[in-house]
């Protein structure tokens, strides 16, 4: 008897606690707050298998770091090597010497025949 009044109760408080739910919905968002999702649900499954075809698995990721290490020891030291070559900014000298070999050259003056009006279109 004591599990059926149990049962009875813990039945009524839920009762209460959606009817409070949806007193809130309605006033929140009224009709539309029951209608479903136009949206479709999302595919789980394709989008768990997309996740894993794309992250790297855990042998390709060791393999990866220890030749990344390597190439990345190999790049600074290249770095560093150039460094010391080369100290001015690599685009000043060539933006000078192509200045100068862009300049076009002065214009000549005509004669004074040409400085008259001009022959009209044919």
């Amino acid at each position: 008897m004591e599990e059926d009044q149990e049962l009875e109760r813990k039945a009524i408080e839920e009762l209460l606690k959606e009817a409070k739910r949806g007193k809130t919905r309605a006033e929140t968002m009224g009709p539309m707050g029951w209608m479903k999702c136009p949206l479709a649900g999302t595919n789980k499954r394709f989008l768990i298998n997309t996740i894993k075809n794309t992250l790297p698995s855990h042998k390709e990721q060791d393999h990866e770091q220890k030749e990344g290490s390597k190439e990345l020891a190999r790049s600074q030291n290249q770095k560093e090597a150039s460094r010391q070559k080369h100290r001015t900014h690599p685009y000043e000298q060539g933006a000078q010497a192509r200045g100068a070999a862009r300049r076009s050259p002065p214009r000549k003056r005509g004669s004074p025949e040409r400085s008259g009006k001009r022959p009209g279109k044919r």
